[in-house]
């Protein structure tokens, strides 16, 4: 089964079948939400708690209102038990993060410096 990656949308909203299994790359800090129905999220730790630098899978299992959060990163594997609705949010990359920071100091700074030149202008024209 090829690795499907998660769409650069907000969220995923995934219908699986009874038994279904979808593998996602995500990174780590993503959020998987069980809507209906319950599903097993394995994701594979590659830190320094495994023994020897041995990959260990990390079951959990997710009933209808939990939440999964991703710690390590890298392919997921979602099997439904039942039939499940599922939503996938992956976490904004290090690029998007500086991109939006740098623009809300660009907002910050124009804003203050523009509503200083209407003001000014208001005064002057009464």
């Amino acid at each position: 089964m090829t690795p499907h990656s998660a769409p650069a949308s907000p969220g995923l909203r995934l219908e699986l079948p009874a038994g279904a299994s979808r593998i996602f790359v995500l990174r780590a800090g993503a959020v998987l939400v069980c809507v209906e129905g319950s599903v097993h999220v394995e994701e594979a730790a590659n830190g320094l708690e495994t023994a020897g630098g041995l990959h260990r899978v990390v079951p959990a299992r997710l009933n209808a209102g939990e939440v999964h959060g991703v710690s390590y990163g890298g392919p997921v594997r979602v099997t439904a038990l039942g039939c499940a609705q599922l939503i996938c949010m992956n976490s904004a990359g290090q690029m998007d993060t500086l991109l939006r920071r740098v623009a809300d100091f660009f907002r910050r700074f124009l804003s203050k410096n523009g509503n200083i030149r209407v003001g000014a202008l208001h005064k002057i024209s009464k």
